[in-house]
């Protein structure tokens, strides 16, 4: 029962967070559009170094552990990624994220914690930068995809932390609400090399800083 508590309790908080920071973003994208923008910005400009900040959502898949079952639940987490923007269509991005949760991990009828963490790096292409003043969306709205390399950690509570090469797979949207101040939404997942582990799904919003 107590478990069952601090599980919820967990999860209330979570959604705090994401109700917080959802109401921070349309407030600072409403002053955005009351501003305006003077005139239509290129890609070019977009160049330099960043950093993020998101909030985590994922799932991650794992394996039956012999005759017993594993269900696995949301965790919730965070991430920080620093890049730099080389050319208009080209990034270089290295990427932390941390996933955990409170008994979101079933094997058999018992219950445990979980966590996790990887780190990669990698290629970030924006496909709109290639058509320039023709793209069929505004600059300041940019999707892009992204392969990353890198390792990882997982840990469930009683048993051995299993460490492991990942690859992350990305597919999101920047949007740029002025000179340095924007935000992204993006999801996809993790390939884990451990066999233990099928893959990690993932959602992330968050806040990000052009220098």
């Amino acid at each position: 029962m107590l478990g069952r508590f601090e599980c919820s309790a967990v999860n209330r908080i979570q959604m705090a967070v994401v109700a917080v920071l959802v109401s921070m973003f349309v407030a600072v994208a409403a002053s955005a559009q009351v501003v305006g923008r003077d005139a239509p910005r290129g890609y070019d400009e977009y160049k330099g170094p960043y950093a993020q900040f998101g909030i985590a959502v994922g799932r991650v898949d794992y394996d039956d552990l012999g005759t017993f079952d594993v269900d696995s639940n949301a965790s919730g987490g965070f991430t920080l990624a620093g890049g730099y923007r080389f050319l208009p269509w080209l990034a270089g991005e290295a990427h932390f994220i941390f996933l955990g949760g409170n008994d979101n991990i079933e094997v058999g009828n018992r219950e445990f914690d979980s966590e996790g963490f990887a780190f990669t790096f990698g290629p970030k292409v924006y496909p709109m930068a290639f058509f320039q003043q023709d793209a069929p969306m505004p600059e300041w709205v940019q999707p892009y995809g992204m392969i990353g390399i890198g390792g990882g950690e997982l840990e469930v509570d009683g048993f051995d932390e299993e460490d492991s090469f990942v690859a992350r797979f990305i597919l999101g949207i920047d949007f740029w609400l002025n000179d340095h101040l924007g935000a992204f939404v993006e999801g996809g997942g993790y390939a884990v090399e451990e066999d233990a582990v099928d893959g990690i799904g993932v959602f992330t919003f968050g806040a990000q800083y052009r220098f």
